[in-house]
């Protein structure tokens, strides 16, 4: 795995939150070396990590409880940080869904209420907090009313254009069956094992537009889509920052990008199959490939088939 530097600990809003958290818990860093050890509170780090120079970055240092100096490039990008691994994709959506909590508490303060009004599209709902969606759904978080229940569900994203996106979803026949049993999906899986029966070549990715409406919107609000609004057919689909601001009487949701369930995804955003050459992948049994569904200008397209 990489390591943090000036530019990668800035390279995202969440990356300084976690670090800063992980100083506050006394929870263990991944040195140089895969040594594990316990950071101490720097003078004004929290605001340097947030809004400090580079300058000020590169001459951070952290000293651990035996008494070793460390700087930031001697920390290791795990997970938390969007290293890969485990809890690399989801370490985004906790911010995320932090900085909506945080947001929501403060409103709830401000109007001397338990609740706030949060209206999306043409229905307000009362909200009191918002949590983590369990298990690997489509919607990362979701919104609760007083009593607890689940009334909106949000698809969250980072970044702010197709290319930080890794796909809209998978085609697994195990965990998306309408997705994999749909008529198109079959045949562009049919097509490219007929076209490449060894595999993609090496830095080679091919697509194809899917025409069914259907099957879009399926991939980028839930494979329930169509139904009522559910874990596995979003309310909102959001990518970057979420921010919550108030118009009357009521609050609404907004991102850098912001969808509520139904809205046609255009332009770089457009849903399409995508075969990747993955070497350590045989999806579909196309050798060396992987194959989803994601934004058109996600990655380099060798060519449309």
């Amino acid at each position: 795995m990489a390591n943090l530097s000036a530019k990668e600990i800035r390279k995202y809003d969440y990356r300084p939150e976690v670090f800063i958290k992980k100083i506050k818990e006394g929870s263990p860093f991944e040195v140089k070396g895969g040594k594990k050890v316990v950071l101490l509170p720097a003078k004004n780090y929290d605001k340097i990590l947030r809004s400090g120079t580079p300058m000020q970055l590169n001459e951070l240092r952290f000293v651990s409880k035996s008494g070793d100096a460390y700087k930031l490039t001697d920390v290791v990008k795990t997970p938390e940080f969007g290293g890969k691994g485990e809890g690399a994709s989801t370490a985004k959506e906790d911010a995320a869904l932090k900085s909506l909590r945080d947001q929501i508490r403060v409103a709830k303060k401000k109007d001397g209420s338990a609740t706030i009004n949060i209206r999306i599209g043409s229905a307000t709902y009362k909200i009191s907090d918002a949590e983590s969606t369990p298990g690997t759904p489509k919607s990362d978080f979701h919104l609760l009313d007083s009593d607890g229940n689940e009334v909106v569900w949000i698809s969250h994203k980072d970044g702010s254009t197709p290319k930080d996106f890794q796909q809209w979803g998978g085609m697994s026949a195990s965990k998306e069956p309408k997705i994999y049993n749909h008529p198109e999906s079959q045949k562009f899986i049919k097509d490219v094992l007929s076209m490449y029966p060894n595999g993609l070549p090496s830095a080679t990715t091919i697509a194809r537009r899917i025409r069914s409406s259907e099957l879009k919107n399926m991939t980028v609000y839930g494979n329930q889509y169509g139904g009522n609004y559910s874990r596995q057919n979003v309310t909102l689909m959001l990518q970057g920052s979420v921010n919550l601001s108030k118009t009357g009487s009521s609050y609404r949701i907004t991102a850098t990008h912001t969808h509520l369930n139904g809205d046609e995804m255009g332009g770089g955003y457009e849903p399409v199959f995508m075969a990747i050459y993955k070497g350590d992948r045989s999806d579909f049994g196309i050798k060396g490939t992987r194959v989803v569904i994601a934004p058109i200008e996600s990655r380099k397209i060798k060519g449309m088939v």
